[in-house]
């Protein structure tokens, strides 16, 4: 065996050490928060797609199709399958944001650590709190995936991960733009080009295939959907604008301290600057939803890195930004239990704009 191949096989062994800290420790900080004992606005989508997933559902819940159809030939009841799937993708996050960090020269510890806290973070734990009836965790390991795929400059491995996470949600197909701006030499490179489609034109047929095939309705009821292009997303502006505490807080929790140090990666990391187009897509992304918390951390695997390599080189500001963060996520459990915040928001939330059809 190389000695390539030698440490490739020690970075996936320490990763899966790192999944093994993450996954008990989400299950603690699950176990001292009461659930949602049944699924609501679109947890309640997904759970009657996973009853019936080519059925006619909510616009645009319906096209995402591969985490209900996993529930539906599971031998399992449906929520203790979306709840595992759940479990099992964050632990999944944090081996595979562990790889994505190494391949950057990240510490160890620095690495482990900062994919410990993401695995735990608001966006990822509150999904476990509504029993995994939702499909954040299997998106955001679609997009470290990929991201990795990318990195290592592997069009095959990235052409099924975009394939796989076409369907678990159609913002997979944002890893393409990410792939072009990582592997173009120059602005016009047609290498990099012919790499990018062989990546892409799998996924985007998928996507296509499922938008003609699976029906959809109450498109005209979803804030964005319901008017024209423009008129949609001053709708979905003027929407969150309305509560504009709710949306910063949500933009905050995804990240929290990283945040702070990730754009001083801009200037020597020519990942993040080229992974800017990812981000520029997730804000884009922004424009046709309401919860930016959620799409913006779609970009997790550039900030992450961006932050980690910022870290790498002042041992005392990582150990800073590591407390913040993991103490960020566990004043937000207390919150959730402590202050109602579970109960308020998530158990005795009111119904949605939508039906949940």
């Amino acid at each position: 065996m190389t000695a390539v191949a030698n440490r490739t096989r020690s970075v996936w062994l320490e990763a899966g050490v790192v999944a093994a800290i993450a996954l008990p420790l989400l299950l603690l900080m699950d176990a001292y928060v009461r659930d949602q004992p049944t699924p609501r606005n679109d947890e309640l989508i997904y759970d009657k797609m996973a009853s019936d997933p080519f059925d006619p559902h909510t616009f645009p819940f319906a096209y995402r199709i591969a985490v209900p159809l996993l529930v539906h030939v599971s031998p399992l009841d449906r929520t203790p399958t979306f709840s595992l799937l759940a479990w099992v993708s964050c632990a999944a996050i944090a081996a595979v944001a562990y790889v994505l960090m190494r391949r950057f020269d990240i510490g160890k510890l620095l690495s482990g650590a900062l994919a410990v806290c993401l695995a735990v973070s608001p966006v990822l734990f509150v999904v476990s709190l509504r029993q995994g009836h939702n499909v954040d965790p299997e998106s955001v390991l679609v997009m470290f995936a990929g991201a990795l795929a990318i990195v290592d400059r592997r069009p095959l491995v990235l052409a099924a991960i975009v394939l796989v996470g076409a369907t678990v949600r159609e913002a997979a197909l944002f890893l393409v733009p990410l792939a072009y701006a990582v592997w173009a030499e120059r602005l016009w490179d047609a290498k990099a080009l012919r790499q990018t489609l062989v990546a892409a034109v799998p996924g985007l047929v998928a996507y296509a295939t499922v938008r003609l095939a699976v029906p959809s309705v109450a498109r005209e009821q979803v804030i964005g959907y319901g008017s024209s292009l423009l008129e949609g997303r001053k709708d979905v502006l003027e929407t969150n604008a309305e509560l504009p505490g709710t949306t910063l807080r949500r933009i905050v929790l995804a990240f929290g301290p990283l945040w702070l140090v990730a754009p001083f990666a801009l200037r020597d990391l020519p990942f993040a600057r080229r992974g800017l187009v990812l981000v520029a897509f997730c804000m884009a992304g922004m424009l046709f939803a309401l919860d930016w918390g959620r799409i913006i951390f779609l970009a997790a695997p550039v900030i992450v890195v961006a932050a980690a390599w910022v870290l790498n080189s002042r041992p005392r500001l990582a150990v800073a930004v590591v407390a913040a963060f993991m103490a960020m996520n566990l004043g937000y459990m207390v919150y959730m239990e402590d202050f109602d915040g579970a109960q308020d928001g998530i158990i005795d939330t009111g119904p949605s704009a939508y039906p949940a059809l």
